[in-house]
């Protein structure tokens, strides 16, 4: 048994001839790669992301509302605490969430992540103070999400292997197109429409929820009979390409959301209208859609998984340098598209990468789980420095946060190149 699942490991590193033979063809029958359930699969993955981080994808909008209109008194780095803790939650929970959706299948975190989502949505509508934000919008809400997000993603390496790089930047692109649906909603409604903050919000949250009852009606585990076994915390902290990759991401992640949840109050910073610095979060989205598309196909079709993500990592860090000389309108468009593009892009490719790595299949949702957990505790501490960062120049000069962000996205990037030599000196893998 563990030579066959060695085999799985390496498979994604085999040429086109290799896996033409009869030894790895029978072991590529257990991934169907295709069929009606694996596809219904990948749709409700898709919905799930664009209710869950999608939607945190979009707190810029909110950054900027709430500093302008809602929260005047509160500091930058006060108010980024409701995304923090949302991103925080969603990564956090992905051990549980990968574990649960393992044990019992991802209909029931996807069912509870549907409560916690839409019931902090809900709250949040009726808030007006900056605690009752942080504790309905920041943790109910980031409860959901991390219910939510790990279950997936994971899921569909049970059911691909040789489309997985694509089906995954399919799924994962569900969180760029909600944050590019989310801020136009939030801009026509209270903008266009005049509709107060509380009727907006209730009206997101039933829209989440529709689209999360169609996920979990949709969404089929692989194998539905897993044994139970302890959480494999000790094996996967002696794997040293798993420490490795985690540390890498762990890294990346203390940075890459930071223009995420900055780009509104930035692009206002140089004279861009409210209303279409509203836009600007949309814009960053639509890049990062593209690019999980287009890099999830090239790293199935000969570029490689790791190799598609060390490039793209680096190109990442090289243009968060480039923010800093970005002070116009048009400016700060292209550059939106062009970082969005290779982010989205990135985090696509996280998933198959770890998937990747796990000893065996039935570990995937687990390992997905504990690479998660490990980097939530990046995402929790993000936006509170990078506001702080802000604050401490009267919340004028965004070049120390800007620093901040490209300089740890470069030492990333080349942690996952040590990373990459690690699992295999082959050319494409």
């Amino acid at each position: 048994m563990s030579y066959h699942h060695e085999k799985m490991q390496d498979l994604e590193g085999r040429s086109e001839v290799e896996l033409q033979s009869p030894e790895v063809a029978s072991t590529e029958l257990m991934f169907p790669d295709g069929s009606y359930q694996a596809w219904l699969t990948v749709a409700a993955g898709l919905l799930a992301q664009i209710s869950s981080i999608g939607f945190l994808s979009a707190f810029s909008v909110f950054q900027s509302y709430y500093s302008e209109v809602t929260l005047p008194k509160s500091s930058a780095s006060d108010i980024s605490w409701i995304g923090s803790l949302q991103a925080f939650g969603c990564f956090f929970l992905g051990i549980w969430a990968g574990i649960l959706s393992d044990k019992r299948g991802p209909k029931w975190p996807f069912a509870l992540g549907t409560f916690f989502m839409v019931f902090g949505t809900m709250m949040a509508s009726i808030s007006s103070s900056y605690y009752q934000f942080v504790l309905s919008q920041g943790i109910c809400s980031g409860i959901g999400f991390g219910l939510v997000f790990t279950p997936a993603l994971a899921i569909q390496s049970q059911w691909f292997l040789k489309k997985r790089g694509f089906v995954v930047g399919l799924v994962m692109s569900g969180q760029n197109i909600g944050g590019v649906i989310w801020p136009i909603l939030v801009d026509r409604l209270i903008t266009t429409y005049g509709l107060s903050l509380g009727w907006t919000l209730r009206t997101i949250s039933f829209m989440q929820l529709f689209l999360m009852v169609a996920a979990t009606l949709m969404v089929h585990p692989r194998f539905s009979d897993i044994p139970r076994e302890p959480i494999p915390v000790k094996q996967f902290l002696t794997d040293k390409r798993t420490c490795l990759f985690t540390l890498s991401s762990f890294l990346f992640f203390f940075a890459i959301y930071i223009p995420y949840f900055y780009i509104t109050p930035y692009a206002m910073q140089w004279g861009t209208s409210l209303n279409m610095a509203f836009y600007m979060s949309s814009i960053l989205n639509t890049g990062a859609f593209f690019g999980c598309y287009i890099f999830g196909v090239a790293s199935d079709h000969g570029l490689g998984q790791f190799n598609a993500l060390t490039l793209v990592a680096f190109g990442c860090a090289v243009t968060a340098f480039g923010w800093i000389g970005t002070k116009d309108n048009a400016g700060i468009v292209v550059w939106s598209i062009i970082y969005g593009f290779l982010s989205g892009a990135l985090q696509a490719l996280v998933s198959p990468c770890i998937s990747h790595l796990a000893p065996k299949p039935e570990l995937i949702g687990t390992w997905n789980g504990l690479c998660i957990s490990v980097i939530s505790l990046a995402v929790l501490g993000m936006g509170p420095i990078a506001g702080k960062l802000l604050d401490n120049t009267g919340g004028t000069n965004y070049l120390p946060m800007q620093l901040f962000t490209a300089v740890l996205l470069m030492a990333a990037s080349s942690l996952y190149i040590i990373s990459r030599l690690l699992v295999s000196r082959k050319a494409i893998v």
